[in-house]
């Protein structure tokens, strides 16, 4: 039996990578480009024919990432999802003080004028806090890396 072999984007890689297929599969997939000026003329000219989408801005005929939000990347979700999961670990390492800083601040919006007044501690030390524990958040999050 003959291996066929067809030269394909990996998105999670970003790279091309050699695949080996069977007959059938490596006909289906060759098959786009052979059959592209039959299908143009299935359309009308207010359509923009499938076959001229075909090689997008990179020349690959499997790839078409320019035509996919961001919002369905497999990495960048993943990505945004340990972030969140790393932040909320940093937030519950905070003790209750800090965190209802933060929170007041960070989450209900409020100014360190407004959240100094509401608490009676002075403005400069609800600074001087608020980056102490900006700082401790970071260094979380970097060790968690």
């Amino acid at each position: 039996m003959k291996n066929y072999i067809l030269n394909v984007y990996n998105p999670t890689s970003g790279e091309y990578e050699d695949v080996v297929v069977t007959e059938d599969v490596y006909n289906a997939y060759r098959r786009t480009e052979w059959n592209a000026d039959k299908n143009d003329a299935k359309y009308s000219a207010n359509n923009t024919p499938f076959s001229s989408l075909i090689g997008g801005e990179d020349g690959a005929y499997e790839n078409f990432k320019e035509f996919v939000s961001d919002d369905c990347n497999p990495l960048l979700i993943m990505t945004d999802k340990l972030l969140r999961q790393t932040l909320h670990r940093a937030l519950n390492a905070l003790s209750e003080d800090e965190y209802c800083l933060i929170s007041a601040i960070y989450i209900s919006g409020k100014s360190e004028r407004e959240y100094a007044k509401e608490t009676g501690i002075p403005q400069k030390t609800i600074n001087d806090r608020k980056r102490r524990i900006i700082i401790k958040i970071k260094k979380f999050m970097d060790f968690e890396k």
